[in-house]
């Protein structure tokens, strides 16, 4: 599914996990067009373009025209069998022009 940004804000990236698994599951990291992996570190860099908080949420700042029809994915790991498993679904950004508001929200589902 396709998501519009407005160029220059934050869109935000949740992975929607089911709430009879959401005391064991969490999210490790993202999966940037089925290649690159985006993961939270403790040592975070606030700075950076890509930044994945302790919730799970993937922050990209200053979207721009490089960042357009990227896919994501967020995978998650089971806290007590160590399973991982991918989102069912992609989510995409696609970008618009001027900016009016600073943040979109976008949820992935992990079935």
């Amino acid at each position: 599914m396709d998501e519009s940004v407005l160029k220059g804000n934050t869109a935000i990236f949740k992975c929607h996990i089911p709430s009879f698994v959401s005391d064991y599951v969490y999210v490790t990291s993202w999966i940037q067009d089925d290649k690159r992996e985006i993961v939270s570190h403790q040592d975070t860099d606030y700075d950076s373009k890509y930044l994945v908080l302790p919730s799970g949420e993937l922050h990209i700042r200053d979207v721009g025209p490089e960042d357009g029809y990227k896919s994501y994915q967020c995978r998650t790991k089971h806290r007590l069998t160590g399973e991982t498993r991918l989102s069912a679904t992609k989510g995409r950004l696609v970008i618009t022009g001027k900016s009016f508001c600073n943040c979109f929200i976008f949820k992935q589902q992990v079935e």
